[in-house]
C-alpha cells in the first residue's frame, strides 16, 4: 500500500568507533536516548518507529512540521546531554507500506540525506522544507541541488548546518561503480521478523562500504544489478539463513547456508550479516572487471 509520508532516518556518529571502546556503554547509551528523548518526541509529535538499526532509528511522521519538530528536539537534547551525536535525514514522498516496514524512493532519498549531513545536523529536501512555517524553516540553509548516490534525480537539500562535500552519499560525477541491490531478508514467520529487518539493514550498509559499490535495499531490483536475496528459515530450534549472490543478467555466483541457536537469534544478527557481506564482497571481487 502506498501513501504520502515523512520518512526521518537519523544515525549516531561514529558508532562503531564507540562500540570498539565500550560496547556495553554504547549500547546503554543509546537505549537511553531513545527511552528518555526519542520515544517521548515521538509520541508528541506522532511518530511511528519503523526499526532501530543498532546505530540509529527510521521513523515515519504524517507531516514535516511533526517530524523536522521531533529532529530539533532530538538535536537539542544531544547536544545537551553530550553523550552522542547525531545526524538526521529527513524527506517526504510516496512511501510503500508492507509488513510493518517502509521502502521506496523516499526511504533511499532520505538515507542520503542522513549521510551528507554533517555530525549535529539535520538535512532535508524541498518536498519538506516546503511544508514548514517561517519559524521552523528559518534554521534551514540553502545548498542547493545535490546528485545524490543513485538517485535519479538531483535534490534539492536543506541543512541546519552543511553538507559533508566527502559524503558517499554524494555523486561527483556519473558514477560507474557496480550496484547490488540488497533484496529484503524473507522470514519464514513473525517471529524472526526484527532479525530479516535487522540483517537486511546490516547488509545494505557493510556492502555500503566500499568505493567503487553502492548498495540499495530493493524489492523489485534490476537485472542490470548484482543481487543478494536472503531467507531465514526455524527447524529444531535452529535459525537457519540462506544468501544467494546473482550476477547482473541472473547468473548465480554465490550460495550458501548457516544456522545458529534459535535462543539466540537477534543477538546473532551483526554477526551473520558481516560473514554474508565479507563473502559477497569477495565473490564480486573475482568479477569486478567483467561487469564495470
Amino acid at each position: 500500500m502506498r501513501s504520502l509520508g515523512v520518512i526521518f532516518l537519523a544515525d549516531v556518529v561514529g558508532f562503531s568507533k564507540m562500540m570498539s571502546q565500550d560496547e556495553d556503554g554504547t549500547l546503554a547509551l543509546i537505549r537511553n536516548f531513545s527511552k528518555d528523548v526519542l520515544k517521548p518526541s515521538l509520541e508528541k509529535h506522532r511518530g511511528k518507529l519503523i526499526k532501530s538499526l543498532g546505530d540509529g532509528w527510521l521513523i515515519e511522521f504524517d507531516s514535516a512540521t511533526n517530524a523536522v519538530t521531533c529532529a530539533m528536539d532530538c538535536q537539542s537534547s544531544a547536544k545537551r546531554r553530550g553523550q552522542i551525536v547525531l545526524r538526521i535525514g529527513i524527506h517526504l514522498g510516496d512511501v510503500e507500506h508492507e509488513d510493518d516496514d517502509v521502502f521506496g524512493d523516499v526511504v533511499n532519498v532520505a538515507a542520503r540525506l542522513e549521510s551528507i549531513a554533517e555530525a549535529g545536523d539535520i538535512a532535508i529536501s524541498t518536498s519538506t522544507y516546503l511544508c514548514l512555517d517561517q519559524n521552523l524553516a528559518k534554521p534551514f540553509n540553502n545548498c542547493g541541488k545535490q546528485t545524490l548516490k543513485n538517485i535519479a534525480t538531483p535534490i534539492e537539500v536543506w541543512s541546519t548546518g552543511r553538507i559533508n562535500v566527502g559524503s558517499k552519499g554524494l555523486n561527483r560525477k556519473e558514477s560507474d561503480n557496480l550496484v547490488i541491490s540488497v533484496i529484503p531478508v524473507l522470514g519464514s514467520d513473525n517471529s524472526v521478523s526484527p532479525f530479516a529487518q535487522s540483517l537486511t539493514d546490516n547488509l545494505a550498509k557493510q556492502l555500503d562500504t566500499k568505493e567503487w559499490m553502492d548498495s540499495m535495499i530493493q524489492k523489485h531490483p534490476s537485472d542490470e544489478d548484482f543481487q543478494l536475496s536472503t531467507s531465514v528459515s526455524i527447524d529444531a530450534g535452529r535459525f537457519i539463513v540462506s544468501a544467494v549472490l546473482k550476477a547482473p543478467g541472473g547468473k548465480n555466483l554465490w550460495s550458501d547456508k548457516m544456522a545458529g541457536n534459535l535462543k539466540q537469534i537477534n543477538q546473532l544478527a551483526d554477526a551473520v550479516g558481516d560473514k554474508i557481506s565479507n563473502q559477497v564482497l569477495m565473490e564480486i571481487m573475482k568479477v569486478r572487471t567483467k561487469y564495470k
